[in-house]
């Protein structure tokens, strides 16, 4: 949970700052597409590092 919101954060960060640089609105919303791949990033991240982690445990546990 907390590197989607790591992720959400990278995104809102990148927007804010580059309309406060720039007075245009159009960097706000295209920033959407960042927060959703640094959440999607982040949480393909984690699940594919549990599976790696009960995979790599062998059937003794």
């Amino acid at each position: 949970f907390g590197m989607t919101i790591l992720g959400f954060s990278v995104g809102l960060v990148l927007g804010i700052y580059l309309h406060t640089r720039t007075g245009s609105h159009i960097w706000a919303y295209l920033a959407v597409p960042f927060i959703g791949l640094g959440s999607a990033v982040a949480v393909y991240g984690t699940l594919s590092a549990k599976k790696i982690r009960e995979n790599s445990e062998g059937p003794d546990g």
